[in-house]
Parts: C-alpha cells; structure tokens; sequence
C-alpha cells in the first residue's frame, strides 16, 4: 500500500496511511454499516495531555472515513491524534453487533481470532468481532465484559471507549509508529451470544438483558463518557451533576447495594501552580466511593476488586504515567487500599449533605 505523508511545520512529518486507513474504514462499514460514530482530538505531545471528546458526533459508518479525511488535513499534521468511539448517543436498545477487545492475545488458549485487529502500538492489539444478531447495546456491553475477561484488557471494557484506527500514527511514542492492521482467516471473528456465554467466566443473563433488565456484572461499561484516555479541564464543565453507575466487577454472591456515583472529573485536586495532581484526585475519589460503599453495606473485598477496576479504567494515563506494569499494579493496591483504610478508621463528615444524599 502507497503511504502519503501529512505536511508538520516543524520537527518530523507524520506519516499518514491513507489506503490502509480506507480499507479499515471498508471493512468496518461493510460489517457494522449501520453504527453512528463519533471522532475526537488526543494530543499527546502537549505539556499536559489535551483532548477534544466529541469533535464529530453520531456519523453513520459508512460516512466516517470522508470525516477523518477532514479531519487529517487541518489536525494530524499539527500533532494531533484522531480517535473513534461507538457513538456515546446510543440509547441502551440500540441494535448493535460490534464486539471489541483491547490488548488482545493473538496466542490465545481459546484458538480464537477475530474478524479484524490491528497493531497499536509493540505487542498490543486491538481486537473487532461480529456477533450473529445484532443485539441491545446493554447486552453487547456484557457480552463485551464477558469476552474481555477471557481474552483482553478487563479493565477496558467501555463500549464507547475510544480506540485508534489503522493507518494514522500513535502519537504516544517519539516516532510515531505507523498503526499497523492485521486480518482474520475468513470465517473467523463471528461469533452467536451463546458462544461468548459460555466462554465468560462471569454470569451473562440474555434473557433478563434483552427484557430491559440489566446485569450486574460490572460498573464500567455503563460509564463510557469519562474514559481512560484522560479529559481537559474544559470538559468538566457539565459533569458534576452526572451520576455513574457503581456496581462490582464481579458479583461474588454477597449482597450490595447498586451506587450512583459522581465522576472523578468532580474530585480534581490542583497542585500551587495550577495542575491536576491525579494522584490526589484518584485517592479522593476512591474516598468518596468507599464511603459510601462501605456504609451501604459492601462487602470490603468485592469493594477493592472494583476500585481497582475502576480506577485503572478512569484514571488519566494511569499506564504511561507509572510507566511499568509493576509499578500501575503497586499503584492500584496501594491507592485502593489506603482509600478503605481511610474510611474505617475517620468518620464520615455528616455536614457533607450531598456525600448522604448520594447514598440513598
């Protein structure tokens, strides 16, 4: 495939596939044609990570590439980077047959491979499979959670999460690499809702999730507008009185009571110069969380197992921030576990009005 170089005005030019960013762009159409898109701006190379969530909203598939060809010529030469999401506008009955995987293992123990992937960034794939049916969005987000847990990432399992497209470059490395796209066998990558059943190691109910029921499997899924790949201060203007959706990653048979929680965009501590601490964030917004989790009754196990879930999810570039696995994972324990300390041994401050209110 020819490759045609965007124009940068200073530094080195950013290489910009455009044959293999059409074929992508194909491929999807042909297979979820009917799925409204959204494009946002991710600028890595800033001093403090920049995002514009939203730039384009609700394109139907099939329009998305001619977008992104707009959107390549007045950004990407500028250093920005170009990334999608499902729609956040869908309504929870929205038919939908996208299934999609982050940090996919190709070398899996299943033998399965999926109807597409690509190549993000050294040894990372993301992962698309095809359901048979079209489904409810509140059942593909369970079937997605149930398959991440399996074969990908099972913190990113937002279905409207954002994810990169093959053929623009990865601005979070120097160089930015080239996004590589890989395909399936032919045949391969379609998958029925019972199949992802049996293959989830947690409980996926379709007969309750397609009566308007939803599953208590895990939170993020239903919090997909705050995602991982981080937010401008900007964005928080709106948020505060938005609640999400609390509930364990895995319910683990005690009983629990389903939380309506701020976002942590409503926690945001600044150092004296003005700039996020995320540490001092993410610890206030665990606080907050185990507080109110623990005086509703959560078990304190299934609590940590889902702080950490979430605020591996939700955190700003948790990953690239601590750098190492080892060190996201100490992160994690640490964090979670100093913010359930927290709370069991300080009492709640009953003048808070809002923390209370929230719990009921």
């Amino acid at each position: 495939m020819t490759q045609e170089k965007g124009l940068r005005p200073t530094g080195p030019q950013r290489i910009a596939d455009l044959d293999t960013l059409k074929y992508f762009w194909d491929l999807m159409s042909r297979h979820f044609g009917d799925m409204p898109v959204d494009l946002s701006l991710f600028n890595f190379k800033a001093k403090k990570l920049t995002v514009l969530p939203g730039k384009e909203r609700d394109i139907p598939m099939g329009q998305v590439y001619e977008k992104v060809l707009e959107l390549v010529k007045e950004y990407y030469h500028k250093g920005e980077d170009i990334l999608w999401r499902p729609a956040y506008s869908m309504p929870d009955d929205f038919p939908v047959s996208m299934i999609w995987l982050d940090d996919f293992k190709l070398d899996n123990e299943l033998g399965l491979k999926p109807l597409l992937y690509i190549q993000t960034s050294p040894g990372r794939y993301q992962a698309f499979f095809k359901l048979t049916e079209a489904v409810p969005l509140k059942l593909a987000r369970d079937l997605q959670r149930g398959l991440a847990r399996a074969l990908g990432d099972k913190s990113a399992v937002g279905y409207v999460q954002h994810r990169r497209m093959a053929g623009l470059a990865n601005g979070k490395y120097p160089d930015d690499p080239l996004v590589i796209m890989f395909l399936g066998e032919e045949g391969d990558g379609i998958l029925s809702p019972e199949e992802i059943i049996r293959l989830s190691p947690i409980p996926i109910s379709i007969a309750r999730a397609r009566a308007g029921v939803a599953v208590p499997v895990s939170g993020v899924g239903d919090i997909p507008e705050i995602g991982a790949d981080g937010i401008t201060d900007n964005d928080t203007e709106g948020l505060l009185e938005r609640k999400l959706v609390f509930e364990p990653i895995v319910n683990i048979g005690k009983r629990y009571k389903t939380l309506y929680i701020k976002p942590r965009e409503a926690f945001i501590k600044r150092r004296d110069d003005g700039s996020i601490d995320q540490s001092a964030t993410d610890m206030a917004w665990l606080t907050y969380i185990s507080r109110l989790a623990l005086e509703s009754g959560w078990d304190e196990g299934m609590l940590a197992f889902t702080l950490a879930d979430y605020l591996k999810a939700f955190s700003p570039e948790l990953e690239r921030r601590k750098r190492t696995d080892k060190h996201t994972r100490d992160y994690l324990i640490r964090t979670v576990l100093k913010a359930i300390d927290f709370v069991k041994t300080t009492p709640p401050k009953r003048t808070d009005i809002d923390d209370l209110v929230d719990m009921f």
